[in-house]
């Protein structure tokens, strides 16, 4: 490439014929998958150049301000994310050819893109919903998700062994999960359908569903039959959190911390999408 037939391309503002220079240069082989995104994205910064009149080669850090603010209107923050680092590679190639003097896009950064905030929760009318139509077993596991906070794979290993009915407890490998009296009766009840009449005496597992397949299948044709939209299983999970933040009138970090322990989560970060769901973002310190 003759960097100054690319120098007098930019200072025409002929920026379409500048990037058609540069694209041999452009990362993963031509006609790809990553040749094309990138291309795709310097072409929508070089339309906000011309729509803007602002310049490529005198680009500084408020201008590289500017268009992700612009990003940030338009697209989902993992777009925002990819959009950047694609006028980072058109600024380092031009760094290359000796056209700028350094990256206005290098201390930029896009919206934080976190994809456990953006889970979901079956709200309480679904999951009361969802308990009307249940047949016992059903019944049986939606409590254990939406009341007990059981992962599919809690569910999955759940013995009756587990189950303390005098202390209406269920004693997992990781913790101890203090049930629901909704979820004991369920649980009492199920276990006298598979005929045990002494449940404190009973053996084995709760469930004989082979793989998560299905369990969440058993969920899937429950969710049909109520009417209820859809959600993979630790839905119920978030479900059971909600339940315990709306318990808390104050959330300290005490009540955090509590809450965490019941649902055997390991951090305050993986606290933070029940905290979101629930709008309750930020404890309140006594």
């Amino acid at each position: 490439m003759d960097v100054t037939d690319l120098q007098d391309l930019l200072s025409r503002g002929d920026l379409h014929g500048a990037l058609d220079a540069l694209t041999p240069l452009l990362p993963g082989a031509p006609g790809h998958a990553t040749h094309l995104n990138v291309l795709s994205g310097l072409r929508v910064y070089l339309r906000w150049i011309e729509e803007t009149g602002h310049s490529v080669v005198n680009a500084d850090h408020a201008q590289a301000q500017a268009y992700s603010a612009w990003l940030a209107a338009q697209y989902a923050p993992a777009t925002h994310k990819n959009r950047l680092t694609q006028v980072r590679t058109l600024y380092d190639l031009l760094q290359e050819q000796g056209l700028v003097e350094g990256n206005p896009f290098r201390g930029v950064q896009g919206a934080l893109n976190r994809p456990h905030d953006h889970r979901q929760a079956y709200p309480p009318d679904d999951v009361d919903r969802l308990l009307a139509e249940a047949n016992l077993e059903e019944r049986t596991l939606v409590l254990l998700g939406a009341h007990g906070g059981l992962t599919g794979p809690e569910v999955l290993g759940l013995t009756f062994e587990a189950i303390d009915l005098a202390l209406g407890q269920l004693k997992l490998p990781s913790r101890t999960v203090q049930a629901s009296e909704a979820l004991m009766g369920a649980l009492e009840r199920w276990g006298h359908q598979r005929g045990h009449t002494a449940l404190f005496s009973a053996t084995g597992p709760v469930f004989d569903y082979a793989t998560a397949f299905h369990l969440r299948k058993k969920l899937y044709f429950l969710c049909q039959r109520a009417d209820v939209t859809y959600r993979a299983w630790h839905a119920l999970r978030h479900a059971a959190g909600l339940r315990l933040l709306t318990q808390v009138p104050v959330l300290t970090p005490h009540t955090r911390q509590t809450i965490q322990q019941i649902l055997g989560l390991n951090s305050r970060e993986s606290l933070r999408p029940l905290l979101t769901l629930s709008g309750r973002t930020r404890p309140r310190r006594r």
